[in-house]
């Protein structure tokens, strides 16, 4: 097997045209093919006159060939080497670049069809082609093998950005013309006497269409007939890629890989192409060598981070003080915050999902935190935002209960082709490819519809989505976080009933596991539980989060009181930023408030922070602005009373 220089015209590389004479009566047997939408190509031109070929289209993909020798070809260089073992006569392309041009070269030029095509090709080589300038030509080619004289040999023909070469839709007459030629030659398709077998017939003139997606052809594209036939093109296998790697490590480091290396690439580059199989080796060539070379060159190429971003110094010092941190930021949750630095530390080393064999590409880290409102789960998520990434970092936030509906997937990967939106992306796939090394956090999960849900499946499973657009985005360096309230959910004809229905539930549980901690976490353990397995039929997906899940328990007075504190020395803060002025918190009044938090722990530190607002911090505003304060003045809240609405004393 030779090396694989870029550009060429040998034999030995692949690069350049095929040769032969058109008839298929070589006297050796050509080598099998080695993949297998190439088999079905070959299957498929005695089946239908049409083909569209969808997928991994432009990649390069290798066809061995006489003598053990192996090519690395393009698309239509392959769906020669199939037709000319059929025994086709010529294959053309339509390229966007050169107009209509033969990709073979025929052995007898003077042949009498060999004339005949070529006048074809010089009628519209150099062309820029619209609806009626193909439509044109697609009846030349269909009258090659009209009348007495015509052709007796099968041609095909190669339009390699069909998507593009097409019109989007059937709206001007000349598009509907096009699109009802194209079908009518699906219908009408000249038939020849097969190449070495003349007692059987074949279509003699056959269609290729090529494009990444089939949905980015028209909807006026006539796939759904007899005459189309979709073949797909995957990516490359385990085998295919070990071969690449072979290969690509020959020519990148002028040695023969071994077999740790051959291993090392061909599982870094699951789910890359060819073409980025070869970028993954001539990237670890300038690389410092070491263990993890090639899965630094993966890195690169699939998220454009050639250093590992949870491996550097300033995560790992920061980490040491991770529980000490958010335990600072999330009050009154130990088990919680000690869950999740486990999950972290796991992630910062590379151990997450080290168990599973198929976990190279899979998130970093996941957390799925559960438990009542206003207990600290988001800001759990926020605070693990700022220890990885920085005091000012904040997750990319997505709230859930914003995908209630199936169609809402659409923001998350984009708008299919055809729909308002399309050339925007998704505002998931977008921000994981402008920022690949993120936090992302999903906020109450269990409002989003299921469907929606599935496309964590992939995510969690193999670290990557397909947009809308056929890109990959790739989650291998990201750190995914679920935050639901499963376990205290009211049915919407309670919240009809009774608006406060939330809050009446939260406190039911608080007094239902108050003196049962045990209780309480197995409750909404079993409630997530319930929740993926029977009430959206997902248990595949609980299974991907696995261990993950951490429940955060209600607030205990002391927290409570703690997070008043903080509150009111933020509101502290506030007027001496703003009004140059000092607030003062007497001893009966923060003794009423402290009362009061200390007596509602069901709503957790949101209601704590609710009571600030509603029992200082609006009757502090109306005070400032009824009387204004001088620069420096000291204004004290004496008490405060509970009537209907805080009562404040000032003086």
């Amino acid at each position: 097997m030779s090396t694989l220089p870029e550009t060429g015209t040998g034999t030995e590389t692949g690069i350049g045209t095929g040769t032969g004479t058109g008839t298929g009566t070589g006297t050796e047997t050509p080598p099998a093919l080695p993949e297998a939408w190439m088999r079905e190509v070959d299957l498929s031109l005695s089946l239908a006159p049409h083909l569209l070929l969808t997928g991994n289209v432009r990649d390069r993909h290798q066809v061995p060939v006489t003598g053990g020798r192996v090519r690395l070809l393009r698309v239509p260089e392959v769906l020669w080497e199939v037709c000319r073992a059929r025994g086709y006569a010529a294959l053309l392309v339509l390229d966007p670049l050169r107009g209509l041009y033969r990709l073979d070269s025929p052995q007898d030029p003077e042949a009498e069809e060999n004339r005949r095509i070529a006048a074809l090709v010089d009628r519209y080589s150099g062309a820029e082609f619209d609806s009626d300038l193909l439509r044109e030509l697609l009846v030349a080619l269909h009258e090659l093998y009209s009348g007495a004289e015509g052709l007796t040999v099968p041609v095909a023909l190669v339009v390699p950005y069909a998507a593009r070469t097409l019109p989007g839709d059937a709206v001007l007459r000349a598009d509907r013309a096009l699109f009802t030629a194209i079908e009518a030659l699906g219908h009408a398709a000249p038939m020849v006497a097969m190449p070495g077998r003349p007692e059987h017939e074949t279509f003699g003139l056959t269609l290729i269409w090529v494009c990444e997606q089939q949905d980015q052809l028209a909807p006026a594209f006539p796939v759904s007939g007899d005459s189309v036939r979709v073949i797909r093109l995957l990516r490359p296998n385990l085998e295919l890629r070990t071969q690449l790697a072979a290969r690509f490590i020959r020519s990148a480091f002028g040695a023969e890989a071994r077999q740790e290396e051959l291993e090392s690439v061909a599982g870094a580059t699951d789910g890359l192409t060819g073409r980025q199989v070869r970028t993954t080796v001539l990237t670890a060539a300038t690389l410092p060598p070491g263990p993890t070379v090639f899965s630094d060159a993966a890195r690169l190429v699939r998220v454009g981070i050639t250093d590992d971003p949870w491996a550097g110094d300033t995560v790992r010092r920061r980490l040491a003080g991770a529980e000490k941190y958010l335990a600072h930021h999330v009050l009154g949750q130990p088990s919680a915050v000690g869950r999740t630095v486990d999950i972290l530390t796991r992630a910062a080393v590379g151990m997450s999902g080290a168990q599973s064999s198929a976990a190279r590409n899979r998130p970093r880290g996941v957390l799925f935190l559960a438990g009542p409102t206003g207990v600290g789960k988001t800001e759990l998520a926020r605070s693990v935002t700022k220890l990885l990434l920085g005091e000012e970092a904040q997750p990319v936030r997505f709230d859930m209960s914003e995908f209630r509906v199936d169609e809402s997937r659409q923001r998350l990967i984009g708008a299919p082709p055809g729909y308002v939106g399309y050339d925007s992306g998704g505002e998931l796939t977008n921000a994981v490819r402008a920022q690949p090394a993120c936090v992302l956090l999903f906020d109450e999960i269990e409002k989003a519809h299921e469907r929606i849900l599935d496309l964590f499946l992939q995510i969690l499973d193999e670290g990557r989505l397909t947009d809308s657009r056929g890109g990959t985005v790739y989650f291998s360096e990201c750190f995914i976080i679920f935050t639901s309230n499963i376990g205290t959910q009211v049915s919407e004809e309670d919240k009809k009933n009774d608006p406060a229905a939330s809050a009446h539930r939260a406190e039911e549980l608080l007094k239902q596991f108050t003196d049962d901690p045990s209780g309480y976490f197995a409750h909404f353990r079993g409630a997530y539980e319930k929740f993926f397995d029977q009430d959206i039929g997902r248990p595949e997906l609980r299974n991907r989060l696995g261990d993950n899940y951490v429940t955060l328990g209600f607030i205990d007075e002391q927290a409570a009181v703690e997070v008043l504190d903080r509150s009111l020395a933020s509101v502290a803060a506030r007027v001496r930023a703003v009004h140059k002025a000092e607030l003062v918190v007497g001893a009966d009044a923060r003794d009423s408030l402290r009362d009061a938090a200390a007596s509602n722990l069901g709503l957790g530190a949101r209601g704590v922070l609710n009571l600030v607002e509603s029992a200082v911090v609006n009757p502090l505003s109306r005070e400032l602005f009824d009387t204004p304060r001088a620069e420096g003045a000291r204004i004290t809240l004496v008490d405060l009373f509970p009537e209907d609405d805080w009562r404040p004393v000032w003086s």
